[in-house]
């Protein structure tokens, strides 16, 4: 089945395709109005390093910022973990957090994402974070036993002031609603169609199966095109008078096919007088009886096959 057949098995179902698609929009704009967007807000901070780590006299801490990438994973390790984050997303439902450095940056700075399903729990979540990254590091270097003047410290550059309003998720489950729906009514379609298709082939393979053959030959001697089943030849030698014994010349009366005459006036034409001379066949004569009734018999079919035939050879004019 090739891409057209199957275009217009589809339009032949139009009253399964046009439903169906109409319900995969339907589908797509109920769950598109279902689930809600999402919100997202982030900020990202720098890590700068302690005074009493960069050379005496320096005033510009961000020309020192070289040796603070380890410094940089070690803390996004340790507030992406479960004491924090995990109690953060534990505490609101449907709420994602992600600590990870900078993509964009080559220094030590950290970014700080938020989703959450409103607005409003987006800034908390974030204002926590941020809260929780500076308690962090000051833990890890507390644990150390580091100077408060070697202490690295954070300072944030950028945060988000408004959620960044996201339909990704929710455009992608609409769509894929609607897809779902849409296929399955493509698929029901074809399907009806196909089987509709089979059971006509089936049937007209059935009524072929108990038809008879159109070039059979019909109980009363002639053929399905209504001509004689044996033919002008066995006419002509069935009108001879039967089992090899020669009769006469048929009279042109008899004949009604054979005369233009006599179709033409409505009847039978006048047949020419036969003369009584010497080598005419007798009246009586038994052969030219058989001749008789042979051409009555064929008249008879030609009747019944409502089909004229006309014998070839040279028409005979009437005579007057």
């Amino acid at each position: 089945m090739t891409l057209a057949d199957t275009l217009r098995g589809l339009v032949r179902r139009w009253y399964i395709v046009v439903p169906g698609l109409l319900l995969a929009v339907a589908a797509a704009l109920g769950a598109f109005s279902q689930i809600s967007p999402a919100y997202e807000r982030s900020a990202t901070r720098l890590l700068l390093p302690g005074l009493g780590t960069v050379p005496e006299g320096a005033t510009n801490p961000y020309l020192f910022l070289g040796g603070l990438t380890q410094a940089t994973d070690v803390l996004v390790r340790a507030v992406g973990g479960d004491e924090t984050v995990g109690e953060l997303v534990a505490a609101h439902e449907g709420m994602e957090v992600a600590v990870t450095r900078d993509p964009t940056s080559s220094g030590p700075v950290i970014q700080l994402t938020v989703t959450a399903d409103s607005d409003a729990e987006a800034a908390m979540a974030l204002d926590v974070l941020i809260e929780q990254s500076t308690e962090t590091l000051e833990r890890l270097q507390t644990e150390q036993n580091v100077r408060p003047v070697d202490r690295i410290t954070l300072t944030t550059l950028t945060a988000s002031t408004e959620g960044a309003l996201q339909q990704r998720t929710r455009i992608v489950i609409s769509a894929a609603a609607g897809l779902a729906v849409g296929v399955l009514t493509l698929a029901v379609a074809s399907l009806v169609d196909g089987l509709a298709r089979r059971k006509r082939a089936r049937a007209g393979g059935g009524a072929r199966d108990d038809g008879t053959d159109n070039d059979a030959t019909d109980n009363d001697g002639t053929d399905a095109d209504g001509t004689d089943a044996d033919g002008p030849g066995a006419d002509a030698a069935s009108g001879a008078g039967g089992e090899g014994v020669a009769g006469p010349a048929a009279n042109p009366a008899d004949h009604p096919a054979d005369n233009p005459a006599a179709d033409s006036a409505g009847g039978p034409a006048e047949a020419p007088p036969v003369s009584e001379g010497k080598g005419d066949a007798d009246p009586t004569s038994p052969a030219l009886a058989d001749a008789r009734l042979s051409v009555a018999q064929r008249g008879t079919r030609k009747e019944r096959s409502h089909v004229p035939f006309t014998r070839p050879g040279r028409q005979r004019e009437p005579q007057g």
